[in-house]
Formats: structure tokens, C-alpha cells, sequence
């Protein structure tokens, strides 16, 4: 027996096409024939491992065929091929089946048999057998083992050894750690490049979300996220970047490393905004950007600073006033936490007064919700506060009054505040239209006039007609892919405009899953493996959420374009 080569499934097909029908018949029957009367086995006695196998004769080699396995053809897999002639034994075809297949003589049939004739899978084989590979189930467990956060070492376990031989497949063999980890870092880098060749025929503008953080190890990492919506009109986001950050964090690092991850992802002329905080190296990177070229309006829009940092910066600067009322309250909950003798008279008081035994959440500082929350609680339990902490106090500057609860109940009452007046939202109103003059003229400008004028045209019919939005569920993204042949170019340019994210927390996201990844038990991880595991497990995040999107309808589309036409919009 010769080991022999692979074929896709292409090229079997070409070599077992370009063979005579009627002859090759013939001459594996007679092949068939002659190893029953020359061979070691009885008549009519034939291997098991035909089964497996297809036989296909070698032009100008009577007795002489390569066998292509079946199995591999089945689950779309490259398709080991082996020498074999009339009278010679079948050692490396049932050696590949058993290794690779888990299927042997004896399993045929018995307990431990890996084909299931009766199973019929339509996401796994689309109707066919199902057929075990410890190959594929390592590809299986490398994506489940990142997905859920695993360390590598879950191949490993005993436990879980003895429950798949046991109850799912006799022939479940353990996966050594090296061997997940290398099969996740081969899975990444074939995702990576599939990313990338995405991004080099993408034809719109992407978004960037950036930020550093440092782990529980004192590593700094440096997290970029790519945001866009795709040609189907679905939102999509990515994490192209989880890289240590050993370098000062100043204004040129940071844009080295930004440049570095959009040349690598072909998106340096596809740059449309990057969301920041309002760190000072982070406004210093945006001068740099500033002079890369293929920037709409020449840069103006592509420095958004995140509103949720603003608001908190906002929501602090006026909680440092509720300090005299804030101060009391923390102190009792953390009287009440801590002192187990606090803990007995708070209990008798909120008995007193008819109130449950209440447990405190957090107050967080960059969480300023958390204060709001706060605030909200504390006023059904104001008599209780108030006589718990004024018993403890000897100064009686120090005591809590009926004054701090007045404020507190201002606060959490809602503020309805004013509209802004109709002149200032007319001033905004055409400031945005004279931004999507300028950004429909720069991507016309290489066009010809009469494409210049119909883009205008068509700009000037959207801005007249305008988006009724009275609907409860109306969704910005089908209402443009509806109109994308209405309006072919402000499409395009509302898939620009609409990705844009107005916070970096998909990157604070992201900073929370390396938390989860570099945990106690796996504080030793290289940063390549840190990056590896968490792009790898956004990316399969990511397929899954889009299959679980609902698919757009055509005919919802014409029932949208109707009901505005009936309306006048």
C-alpha cells in the first residue's frame, strides 16, 4: 500500500470524470473478482473498508486504482487518496478510517459504531449520515472552549473524557492543550484572513471605537473596534485589535498603532470617524489622523468624542454638590455591611418603622446612574437614615435635617426642561443639509456633471419629502435599504453617516471579556494568545448574531415605498 495525496473534492470530481464510465465499471468488477479468487479472503467475502471508499483505475495500469475516501467527500473535507492494486492489503485506508473517522471492523454495526444511518442532521450534514472525525470535534471544541471563556486545558479533563465515552461517543479521545490551542490560532488566522479580504472589496466607510486599558498584570492594551453596516443594511461591528501597548501612551503611539491596524485590514482610505474619550493623547492622535488622506470634508467629522465619558463628566461636576447628603447615606451602608452591631439596630429600626430589611446596592463613581439609584431608595428609608445616623453623631452640625431630603427629592423628581427654540433647530436644520451637499459632492466629484446633478436632484426630493417616524417599530436601517433604488447614492452615504458609534463601549466591552480571559487561572496567557481569544470569540460572536437577524423582505420593502406614496412621503 503507497500513501498517497489529497484532492479537494473539485479535483476528484475532474479525475473521476475523465475517466471512461462503462470501463472503469468493468475493470474494478473485475478487479473485485479477481481478489476474491487470488486474495486471502474467502469468496464473497469483501473488506469492510469498500464502504468507505471509491475506486477510481490508473490510465494504463491494469490492477492498479486510486482510492478516494468517501467519508471525507461526505463532509466536504480534503479527500485522502491511496495507491492500491489487486492483491495488496488495506492497512492505510482503515488505519485513516479509524484515526480520522473512528470507524473500524468491529464498530460496524456494534456500540461503537460512527456512522448513525438512521441520523439525519440539517445544519451538521444537510441530510446525510452523520459520521464521527475526532478532527472535526477538535475543530467543535476549540470554537465552544473560546466561545465559553474555557481554558484550554477543558480538553483535558477526565470528567469530561469518561462522560462522552459513556454517554455520546465510545470513541472520544481527549484533547491535549497545545493541540486546542494551536487548531483556535489556526481558526483565527483563517478568520483574519477572510476579514480581510471582506474589507478590500468593501465599498463604504467604517467607523473606529478605540481605547487603552491595563490588566489585573499591570499589561497595557490597546483595543480598536471597526464598526459598519454591510450591503444587506445589517449593523455589523468587529474587534481588529487587542495588542499590548508596552510604548508611552502619547498622541503619536496611538495613531502608529491605529494606522498600523488599518493599513493591515485595508481600511486607511475607508476611515470615516474614530470615537474617543476625552483623554488629552487621544485629542493629540486626531491631529495625526487629520493629515491621512481620503478624509470626507477633510476631517471635520472624523473626531467623535464619547457621550457617555461627557455625561458622566457633566453628572459628576453636579454630584459633587450632593456630597453633605451623599456622604451620610454611604456612611450608614457601610455601617450596615460591616459592623454586625449595626447590623442588629438597623434591622430593629426598619422593623420600627414598618420597612423590610433593606440590602444596599453599590454606588459606583463612574456609574453615576448608580448614585441616581441611590438617592431613589434612600427616600423610602429617609426616617430610618436620619435616626440611625443621628444617634451616632455627637456634632450636630453633622446630623442629617429634613433640608438634605427636600434636595434629594428635587433631584430624583423628573426635570421636563424646554425645547429648544424653533430658529435654533432651523440653524442645525441647514447646517446638516450643507454638510450632505458637501458630502454628496465628494463622492461625485469624479463623476460627470449630469451625475452631479442627479445627485442634487436627488438630495433636494429627499430633504422635500422627508421620513415619517410616528411608527412605534420603525428601524432607520430598513427604511434606507427600502429606498436604496429611490435613492442610490444617500443610501450609500446614510450606511456612512448612521454607523457612526456615539460612545466607546464596544471597546469597554471588549476590555471586560480580556478581564474574563486573563482571570486568575489564566494570568499567564502571552498577549498574542490574549488577542487571539478575544477577536476570535467576537468574530464567532458576531456570525451567530447575524444569523439570528431578521432577514429583510422585499415585499415588506413595497409595502413601506406604498404606504409613503398613499401619504405623500
Amino acid at each position: 500500500m503507497e500513501e498517497g495525496r489529497d484532492y479537494t473534492p473539485e479535483e476528484f470530481e475532474a479525475m473521476f470524470a475523465s475517466q471512461e464510465g462503462s470501463n472503469r465499471n468493468e475493470e474494478v468488477e473485475q478487479g473485485e473478482e479477481e481478489e476474491e479468487a487470488g486474495g486471502s479472503k474467502p469468496s464473497g467475502k469483501v473488506s469492510y473498508v469498500w464502504k468507505y471508499y471509491e475506486k477510481v483505475p490508473v490510465p494504463n495500469k491494469p490492477r492498479h486504482f486510486r482510492c478516494v475516501c468517501t467519508v471525507c467527500r461526505d463532509i466536504k473535507k480534503i479527500m485522502k487518496s491511496y495507491a492500491w492494486s489487486i492483491g495488496t492489503g488495506f492497512g492505510s485506508m482503515s488505519r485513516h478510517l479509524r484515526n480520522d473517522h473512528g470507524i473500524t471492523a468491529s464498530g460496524v454495526g456494534s456500540q461503537t459504531q460512527t456512522q448513525l444511518s438512521g441520523f439525519m442532521s440539517e445544519q451538521a450534514g444537510g441530510g446525510k449520515p452523520f459520521f464521527y472525525s475526532q478532527k472535526n470535534m477538535i475543530d467543535h471544541m476549540a470554537t465552544f472552549v473560546n466561545l465559553e471563556e474555557l481554558p484550554f486545558t477543558y480538553g483535558e479533563s477526565v470528567n469530561l473524557e469518561n462522560f462522552n465515552r459513556l454517554a455520546l461517543q465510545p470513541s472520544y479521545s481527549h484533547v491535549n492543550r497545545h493541540t486546542l490551542k494551536d487548531r483556535t490560532m489556526e481558526q483565527y488566522k483563517e478568520q483574519k484572513k477572510e476579514l480581510i479580504a471582506y474589507f478590500a472589496n468593501f465599498d463604504g466607510r467604517v467607523a473606529l471605537t478605540s481605547d487603552t486599558w491595563t490588566s489585573k498584570q499591570n499589561n497595557p492594551f490597546m483595543c480598536v473596534t471597526v464598526h459598519w453596516i454591510d450591503n444587506d443594511f445589517f449593523l455589523q461591528k468587529r474587534i481588529i485589535a487587542f495588542d499590548i501597548m508596552e510604548e508611552k501612551h502619547t498622541g503619536y503611539n496611538i495613531y502608529l498603532r491605529l494606522k498600523k491596524t488599518l493599513d493591515k485590514f485595508n481600511l486607511t482610505k475607508k476611515l470615516f470617524s474614530i470615537s474617543f474619550d476625552n483623554a488629552s493623547a487621544n485629542t493629540k492622535c486626531i491631529d495625526y489622523v487629520l493629515q491621512m488622506d481620503d478624509l470626507l470634508l477633510n476631517g471635520d467629522l472624523v473626531h467623535v468624542r464619547c457621550c457617555a465619558h461627557i455625561i458622566n463628566l457633566s453628572a459628576q461636576e453636579g454630584l459633587a454638590f450632593l456630597a453633605p447628603l451623599l456622604e451620610p447615606i454611604k456612611t450608614c451602608i457601610n455601617w450596615t455591611r460591616n459592623a454586625r452591631s449595626m447590623k442588629t439596630q438597623w434591622k430593629t429600626l426598619c422593623d420600627k418603622h414598618g420597612l423590610r430589611n433593606k440590602q444596599w446596592g453599590t454606588d459606583c463613581a463612574t456609574r453615576w446612574n448608580s448614585t441616581y439609584k441611590l438617592i431613589k431608595q434612600a427616600l423610602r428609608y429617609k426616617n430610618v437614615l436620619t435616626e440611625f445616623y443621628n444617634s451616632h453623631q455627637r456634632d450636630e452640625d453633622a446630623m442629617i435635617d429634613n433640608s438634605m431630603w427636600t434636595i434629594a427629592a428635587n433631584i430624583y423628581a423628573k426635570d421636563k426642561g424646554e425645547s429648544s427654540s424653533s430658529s435654533s433647530v432651523t440653524t442645525k436644520s441647514a447646517r446638516f443639509d450643507d454638510q450632505l451637499h458637501s458630502i454628496l459632492f465628494r463622492r461625485t466629484q469624479s463623476s460627470s456633471s449630469s451625475t452631479s446633478t442627479l445627485a442634487t436632484k436627488e438630495l433636494d426630493d429627499y430633504l422635500t419629502h422627508g421620513v415619517d417616524t410616528n411608527d412605534t417599530d420603525f428601524n432607520i436601517l430598513l427604511w434606507w435599504k427600502a429606498r436604496s433604488i429611490q435613492f442610490p447614492l444617500l443610501s450609500k452615504i446614510a450606511r456612512d453617516v448612521l454607523v457612526v458609534p456615539a460612545s466607546t463601549v464596544a471597546s469597554e466591552s471588549a476590555f471586560s471579556a480580556g478581564g474574563r480571559v486573563l482571570d486568575d487561572k489564566r494570568s499567564r496567557l502571552a498577549p498574542p494568545t490574549v488577542k487571539m481569544c478575544v477577536c476570535k470569540r467576537d468574530w464567532d460572536l458576531a456570525k451567530i448574531r447575524r444569523q439570528g437577524a431578521k432577514e429583510f423582505d422585499p415585499l415588506e420593502a413595497d409595502e413601506i415605498v406604498a404606504t409613503d406614496a398613499s401619504s405623500g412621503n
